[in-house]
This record gives C-alpha cells, structure tokens and sequence, in this order.
C-alpha cells in the first residue's frame, strides 16, 4: 500500500474554514494529521478526534442528505421512492441512533464510524425543545418537502440512464490544484443540459452560489459540457424544496475562478514549505473574535473553552 501523503488540496468547506478561522484550519488540516493512528490519549488522537465532530446543526444536515442519497440511489436501482412516513421512522431510528452513540461519547473508540456532536463533547446546554425542533424543522421537515417537490416529480420523470451522479465524492484540478466535489444530484435533461442540485436545510447564503460555480467546472472536466449546457439548482428543502435556479455563464464562472485562485494563494501563502505543504501552528493565528468559538470542536485544545 502506498504511502499516505499530506497533499494540499482544496474545496468549498476548506475555504469556509479557512475564512473562518486559521488556527481551526490549521488543526483540521494538518495538526490532527496522523492521528488514525495514533496513540489513545496523544495530542494528534484528540485533534483528529475533535475534527470529526459536528454542530446539531451540521449533524441535522448529514442526516437529510444522507437519507435522499439513499433514497436516490435505491430508485437508480429500480426501487420505488418511499413513502414519506416510512422514510421518516427509518431515519428517525437511524438518527436516534447516532445521537445515542454521541451522548455516550463512542467516538473516542471508533472516531471513523461514530458520530460526535460538539454539544455532547463539551456539555453544552441544550433544551429537549431545542433537541425536538431540530428534528421537526430541519430533518423531518426537509425530507417530507422533498417528497412532495417539485423538483422531486421532475427528477422521476428524468430516465435512470440519464442520471449522471448521487452524492459521489470526487475531484477535477484547478491550476493544478486538486479540488474536491460532491455533488448532490445531477443528471442531463433531453436538451442535454447537464443541471446540478444541490440540498439545501438551511437558509441562503452567498457561498452557496459559489459551489455551484465551482460544481459546474467540475463539470465542464468531467462531462465535457460548456457553460451554456450547465443548470445550477439550489434546493432549499425547510421553504417547501423550491429550486433556486443560479446562473452559471462565463462571467459567474469567471468570478468562482478568481475566488478559488486568492483562496488558494491565501493558504499557500502562510506555509512553511508550498511544494511539501508543511505548515506551522503559529503560521495560522486564532480568529481576533471569538463569535464562532462556542460552537467549534477545538475550543479545549484552543484554550477558548
């Protein structure tokens, strides 16, 4: 087996945590490096632990798109779609599960498999309401305004042969960087457009409109489609699934083109060594506010509890 190898990369969720925070940066990407292996109760086992971790939030939205990139790929495979009611006890049981695992902390002994919460590492408070809210809202909500969307009905009408991608993680390079995507649904309609979805459970932001630019150069490598045959769609599954149509013309993709060019030069540019991508601690400063640090995994190591 080759060896592994601490390659610099980039993608949309590197970006954000790099803006957000150079030292989160810095321990997500290389001080929790290594640490798979490593020693029970070691400094690189608790970062590469902590990194795994996830908001109620950001758990709330792996659990919608982990439930619709099921439900896809059983319908690629010729299964029907399920019934609202049956697709929210299954991922009710599945999401009971995992918020069980994290309450008791599995993740310290399987890290890969289990799910973390932040809330429950660090002892947040939070009310059975609040508990209950995310799960009407976000999740049950989400999935139940899939099933009956719009978007949904046109995706059935679309022949399986035709469907082109269901959450597959992979990469195209960018001015020889290597860039990771996954896109949550594509497929090519009769014109032979190419339309690229994207779930949605919370509300809009601007970056949002940057992935699909960044989703639509993937494209352009991947099926060799021009930017006038790319359809961009974000779904915002809490507003009833609307799909929000993005533009993805030359000029869109030249400003995504320029994002990811200074986001890149950005972070190399605080490396000790670019061609071998070591980078320093010190290199990578804790954000000035301390807005975000109630909700990240690295607060204990940090020092910002």
């Amino acid at each position: 087996m080759a060896e592994l190898t601490n390659d610099f990369t980039w993608s949309k969720s590197r970006h954000e945590k790099f803006k957000q925070c150079p030292r989160a940066y810095w321990l997500t990407y290389y001080g929790s490096w290594g640490g798979w292996d490593a020693a029970s109760g070691s400094a690189v086992r608790e970062l590469y632990v902590l990194k795994r971790l996830s908001s109620r939030w950001q758990w709330a939205g792996s659990v919608v798109h982990s439930a619709l990139e099921r439900v896809l790929l059983a319908a690629r495979a010729g299964r029907p779609f399920p019934a609202a009611d049956d697709l929210v006890r299954r991922t009710r049981d599945r999401a009971r599960a995992e918020w069980v695992g994290s309450r008791e902390k599995s993740y310290w002994r399987e890290p890969k498999r289990a799910v973390g919460l932040v809330e429950h590492e660090y002892g947040d408070p939070v009310a059975n309401e609040e508990w209950k809210g995310l799960w009407d809202q976000v999740i049950e909500g989400s999935l139940r305004s899939f099933l009956a969307s719009d978007t949904l009905a046109r995706i059935q009408r679309i022949p399986r042969e035709h469907w082109l991608t269901v959450d597959e993680l992979d990469h195209f390079v960018f001015e020889g960087t290597k860039v990771w995507v996954a896109v949550d649904f594509a497929y090519r309609d009769p014109e032979g457009r190419v339309h690229l979805l994207d779930w949605k459970t919370g509300r809009e932001r601007d970056v949002d409109h940057v992935q699909l630019g960044i989703y639509a150069l993937y494209a352009q490598q991947k099926w060799g489609v021009s930017p006038e045959q790319v359809v961009g769609g974000l779904v915002y599954l809490q507003s009833g699934g609307d799909r929000v149509n993005v533009q993805v013309d030359s000029a869109a993709l030249d400003q995504c083109r320029e994002t990811m060019r200074c986001s890149i030069a950005g972070m190399k540019a605080r490396l000790d060594d670019a061609d071998r991508n070591l980078a320093s601690c010190d290199q990578f400063p804790l954000h000035d506010s301390r807005d975000g640090c109630r909700h990240c995994p690295f607060r204990r190591p940090c020092g910002r509890m």
